[in-house]
């Protein structure tokens, strides 16, 4: 090979390499919250175990397309129907263009409204259904709890209703982004969600902010092991630490400043939200969404410097089913040569290493999440630990 062959070559081959990591950059900025952002899978490249635990998590799917893998109900004939009175009942049905809920009036099919974004993942499954630009709550939810359908939440029992709209409030905790236009008719100007801007569940950007340079930064220089351009829970204080997870587990009754969309870890809570609250004491807090603000009134975090969430819970992974794992983080502070150990450690035993959880954390009806089961006239209430740590009377705790 001569040497003019050669330098056309390696010139060629330049250009091959360089074109490839430009398109290798453009691919990673395919993503609908802007070009500041990767994408949740560009992390898997050098977070692989993180990535995949994270996969698999309440979190990562608190929102999910709804394709027959995400949807738990039962669709076999027999247990697949709500009966709301003699002549109408919604059937949960497997179509060729995907899962349905079919309205039946005296055996004959009145209207079927497809499953079209799941909400939630292990203890109850609802969804919505797209209209034009607007989503709208489908009437029949699956319960974990009782393994059966059952009213979506706060949904009547005597007819089902199809109209419940379901707006960006309900993504902003439940997904990583969906965008919104305003829409101007003779009725006035009306909010609508852009139906294919979804970026469905909480991602790793969601907590960690836009990742676009990281992982840019990180791929040119694989050496340096210090992570650029990101931000680490670790990097946090304490308040900063608290507010990014209290931005959607501190309840919904705030007036909101800002889309909590906007929020990057690091940003403080209180620019988003008036702390005027409709409630005065933990008492008023349902265990549904409430997780910082029951905790902010236990003796356990007021009591302690750097208490937070992820003190017990690594983001990560689903909260464990565990008892003993969460007793043994009790066990840090409350051990036998401690003043303020428990009373009850004589009687109890080895046990009290195992379970201190159902007596201070006992699970609690949520008002948020009612439901009524089919040809049941009681409503039931779904059942959520409460993050109060305290001492309860007998009669206060439910399991």
């Amino acid at each position: 090979m001569n040497k003019k062959t050669l330098c056309i070559t390696l010139i060629l081959l330049g250009s091959v390499i360089f074109l490839s990591q430009c398109i290798n950059k453009t691919e990673a900025f395919n993503d609908n919250r802007g070009k500041a952002y990767a994408g949740s899978a560009s992390c898997r490249q050098c977070h692989q175990a993180i990535y995949d635990s994270a996969l698999l998590s309440a979190h990562f799917n608190a929102t999910a397309p709804a394709s027959k893998e995400n949807v738990h109900g039962n669709f076999n004939d027999g247990k697949n129907e709500f009966v709301y009175n003699n002549g109408t009942k919604v059937v949960m049905e497997e179509r060729d263009s995907g899962l349905y809920q079919v309205v039946y009036v005296n055996g004959k099919e009145k209207q079927a409204y497809r499953f079209d974004i799941t909400f939630g993942l292990r203890n109850a499954q609802t969804w919505l259904y797209w209209n034009d630009d607007n989503t709208y709550e489908l009437p029949v939810s699956w319960y974990t709890s009782v393994h059966d359908w059952a009213t979506s939440p706060g949904f009547s029992s005597k007819d089902p209703d199809f109209k419940r709209l379901i707006g960006r409030d309900c993504f902003e905790c439940h997904s990583s982004h969906i965008s919104n236009k305003l829409n101007a008719s003779t009725a006035g100007i009306t909010e609508v969600l852009v139906k294919n801007s979804i970026i469905y569940g909480i991602d790793c950007e969601r907590c960690h902010g836009p990742a676009a340079n990281h992982v840019n930064y990180q791929l040119e220089y694989p050496g340096i092991k210090t992570a650029k351009y990101i931000t680490l829970n670790r990097s946090l204080n304490q308040l900063q630490k608290l507010d990014a997870c209290a931005l959607c587990h501190s309840g919904n009754d705030k007036l909101k400043i800002e889309s909590r969309f906007k929020f990057r870890p690091g940003d403080t809570l209180a620019n988003f939200f008036m702390t005027q609250s409709n409630h005065t004491n933990s008492n008023d807090f349902d265990v549904h969404g409430n997780q910082y603000r029951l905790m902010a009134e236990s003796n356990c975090f007021l009591g302690s410097k750097n208490m937070n969430c992820s003190s017990c819970h690594d983001p990560h992974r689903n909260a464990s089913n565990d008892l003993a794992y969460y007793s043994q983080k009790c066990m840090g502070c409350h051990n036998d040569a401690s003043h303020d150990f428990c009373p009850m450690a004589a009687s109890l035993g080895n046990s009290i290493k195992e379970n201190c959880i159902d007596c201070h954390m006992p699970k609690k009806p949520s008002e948020a999440i009612i439901f009524q089961m089919q040809g049941r006239f009681e409503r039931s209430s779904y059942l959520l630990r409460t993050h109060r740590i305290a001492i309860y009377a007998a009669g206060e705790m439910k399991k």
